[in-house]
């Protein structure tokens, strides 16, 4: 185990010297009813989740969780994975387009680059995700017909079937309801400072077709209008101006970054039995996803100089990424005497194809090969296209100990088979015929350079579980352990049709038995109200292999061409609790990771092209604070504050070789900041409700976000300084009133229109793209019951 820093054990000392003090001048835990209770539960959301596959409290649960409800989530209109992440203090993801799968930070752990990438096999995330019971591989799903969404941060294999590195998101959707039928309708409009009017609108429907049978289906549509323009041709070419692909005299597109989006899900519950029920549920997505958000700067001025104004990008060829999502799933629940049973087998699809601007082809093609392909000599420009597809089944059954004795427990079995493939073909109009490539003789498609399909199929078997004995009433032990079979076989093929530098293909496995990881956890409430815990955990992520290629005699390293699985061991103490009748809630917790085998980006040149890929570099560390706070300041105000600080650094010095012969080597230096995380993170919203005489409720919140300075990527040695973006506050803000059977609220996101930098996009010759913080964003939400 590390030695904890001294730094975030002093912020516990003193959280925890703060919520102890009001317990000598809290009442008796008796429980008062007062006139104004219901009024005072409106100001919390108290939200059951089943995160230890019980449903509990959060405030009763020993570990790092947290959870937005449905009713939350629509009155900030949070209806993405990214917009509730820019809500967290905990994790971090650079707000990209929306047709961008994005890198994800928890808890410092990250080593990817923080920008906006046209290629998916540089995400890097180390959360992991659930719609249900089925682990995906990313989850760009809508929160639609969701009942909540529970977070929890650090490893969590030994009560889940696919592990996780630094937490996991899942999302919980409504199930069918036997006893009543209902129908709401959901409906939005939103408007972006200089874009256009967006619409969003579902609709759910639930209806019992019998004492034991109920089907709920539920339709959404998204129609998102963008605010960013694209502009066909670079202004340093106006004397020779491209002409747009398309054939036609148009050169610039307004509010390009447009996205429409279909979700639909129906799931059919048959009650067989009082103790027993199936579920068939199948859920889909059809999202396209057009343009690119940001700036694109001047490359002929000094400093940070747009083109075209804020908000207008330079891109020849239309961007999008069209995206398609399946789901079936079935699920069977059955309560015995003395555990409960739950099955899921499920199988999922997503695919995502699309096409982009590739300016650094101008390098590869015109400055490196053909003259006539250099921007000076061509009135052609390079684009890429790409298609991604992940398939995969997965099944877990698990049992859940019943009853009120000392022992509980969870175990279960988990199997899973993952396919993987992403692809992209580098295209160059004039390609065949500047380089005289006799298309026939050498394959591919016409005025395509390089072509790539990195492909994996891995298969996993797990047994997990808990064993959780209760020493006194107020004194609990846990202990779980992951045991786990694995094979990753993959089959990379690079083909380079214009150089035939990089060729490449070959099938390579990494296969594992009896890997083994635990958990062990202990909790002891102090008062009634106040529970103190400490947990040691571990995680595991998959490994994957290169494309890689020898040199004459040099041959690729095996260490070099296969990267192994990376892990964490995870060590967290923390308290919650709530003080004055619940007046004062406070949950705070320190913790140290140490991440071994750290999967890091690596490349290999060959003559000065390069081959991406993946290694293990040296352990990391990464340690850090988290605080939340809840204070009810009388019956219709409550404030709450929450804050995280984290920093993590290499662990170690180390040198990866790329060749057997231990030629064409980096390293590594202990004490190179990994980035990707401010180190600090504030929120503070203020919450009021109000039930008005006529029966109507009246809700309000602001919020203020602060993000402090964010590195944008990993520095190899402490002396290394990478590009940071600057802090920034953001404020949001809702307003609302409710009756029995409707709900309409108003919301704004970025009240001041602070447009901070928070990521970038490299295009080369067109200038690169600076991406910043959304404009102010200004929406109305009506829902209505029938």
């Amino acid at each position: 185990m590390l030695p904890f820093n001294k730094k975030p054990i002093a912020y516990l000392i003193s959280a925890f010297a703060l919520s102890v003090t009001p317990m000598v001048f809290a009442q008796d835990d008796t429980e008062e009813e007062t006139e104004n209770s219901q009024q005072q539960s409106r100001l919390v959301e108290n939200v059951v989740v089943t995160a230890t596959r019980r449903e509990a409290s959060l405030e009763d649960i020993p570990i790092n969780i947290s959870a937005i409800g449905e009713a939350e989530l629509r009155k900030r209109a949070i209806t993405d994975l990214k917009s509730l992440i820019e809500d967290s203090v905990t994790i971090s993801a650079p707000a990209n387009s929306a047709r961008f799968a994005d890198s994800v930070t928890v808890r410092g752990l990250n080593v990817s680059a923080v920008n906006q990438n046209n290629l998916e096999f540089f995400v890097r995330s180390t959360l992991a995700y659930y719609l249900d019971e089925t682990p995906l591989p990313n989850i760009g799903y809508r929160i639609k017909d969701i009942a909540r969404v529970e977070t929890l941060l650090g490893p969590q294999g030994t009560l889940y079937g696919s592990g996780s590195l630094g937490g996991t998101v899942r999302y919980i959707t409504n199930q069918p309801d036997f006893e009543e039928s209902t129908v709401r309708l959901n409906s939005g409009i939103y408007q972006t400072a200089g874009g256009g009017m967006s619409t969003d609108t579902d609709v759910v429907i639930n209806q019992p077709l019998g004492e034991n049978l109920a089907i709920r289906a539920s339709l959404a549509y998204l129609d998102e209008a963008g605010f960013t323009d694209r502009v066909v041709s670079p202004s340093f070419r106006s004397e020779n101006p491209w002409a747009n692909p398309n054939g036609t005299d148009k050169t610039r597109y307004e509010n390009d970054d447009y996205q429409n989006v279909t979700t639909g899900k129906v799931a059919l519950a048959w009650r067989f039995n009082p103790d027993a029920k199936l579920t068939f549920t199948h859920a889909q997505q059809s999202q396209l996803a057009n343009g690119s958000r940001g700036s694109t700067l001047d490359p002929t001025q000094d400093g940070d100089v747009f083109q075209y104004g804020q908000d207008v990008v330079v891109g020849r060829y239309r961007e999008y990424a069209d995206r398609s999502f399946n789901l079936d799933a079935l699920d069977l629940e059955w309560d015995f005497e003395r555990f409960a049973m739950k099955s899921s087998t499920s199988h999922f699809e997503d695919t995502r194809e699309g096409r982009a601007n590739y300016g650094i082809g101008f390098v590869y093609y015109g400055d490196w090969g053909w003259s006539a392909l250099t921007p000076e000599e061509t009135d052609e420009s390079p684009y890429m296209v790409f298609d991604n597809t992940y398939s995969g089944i997965s099944h877990e059954t698990r049992f859940v100990s019943m009853g009120d004795g000392p022992i509980s427990w969870v175990g279960g079995i988990y199997y899973t088979q993952q396919e993987r493939s992403l692809a992209f073909r580098e295209y160059f109009p004039t390609l065949d015929a500047v380089g005289g490539l006799d298309r026939e003789a050498i394959g591919g498609e016409q005025n395509v350079g390089y072509a790539e399909d990195i492909n994996t199929e891995y298969k996993e078997l797990a047994l997990f579980g808990e064993l959780t004995y209760a020493v006194t009433d107020r004194w609990d032990v846990t202990v779980g352990t992951r045991v786990f079979n694995y094979s990753d076989e993959a089959d990379p093929r690079i083909t380079d049709y214009a150089f035939g530098l990089v060729d490449t293909k070959g099938a390579v496995e990494n296969s594992a038995s009896g890997e083994k990881f635990y958990k062990l956890n202990t909790s002891y409430e102090l008062s009634d109200d106040v529970l103190m815990y400490a947990t040691a955990s571990q995680g595991f992520r998959r490994g994957g292999v290169n494309g890689f290629k020898g040199q004459g005699d040099q041959n690729v390293s095996a260490a070099a061409q296969n990267y192994q699985p990376d892990s964490v061991n995870n060590f967290e103490l923390g308290l919650k609790g709530s003080f004055f009748d619940d007046l004062l809630y406070i949950e705070t917790n320190v913790y140290q990771i140490a991440w071994e085998n750290t999967q890091t980006y690596y490349s290999q040149s060959i003559n000065g092209f390069p081959l991406n890929g993946t290694t293990n570099g040296p352990d990391a560390e990464s340690q850090g604070w988290e605080f939340s706070s809840r204070l009810r300041v009388n019956d219709n105000l409550s404030l709450t504050y929450s804050t995280a600080t984290t920093e993590a650094k290499w662990a170690e010095t180390e040198e990866v070789c790329l060749y057997a012969d231990g030629s064409e080597c980096r390293t590594w230096s202990e004490g190179g900041l990994l980035g990707g995380a401010p180190e600090w993170r504030h929120n503070l919203v203020a919450n009021f409700y109000r039930d008005l005489s006529n029966g109507l409720t009246l809700f309000a919140s602001v919020r203020g976000s602060y993000s402090s300075e964010v590195q944008s990527d990993r520095a190899d040695s402490p002396d290394e300084e990478p590009y940071r973006y600057d802090s920034y506050t953001l404020y949001s803000a809702n307003v609302g009133l409710s009756g029995d059977q409707w709900s309409a609220g108003l919301w704004a996101r970025n009240l001041t229109n602070e447009r901070a930098e928070v990521s970038y996009q490299s295009e080369n010759y067109v200038g690169n793209r600076l991406i910043q913080t959304m404009p102010r964003t200004l929406g109305l939400n009506v829902s209505y019951d029938f």
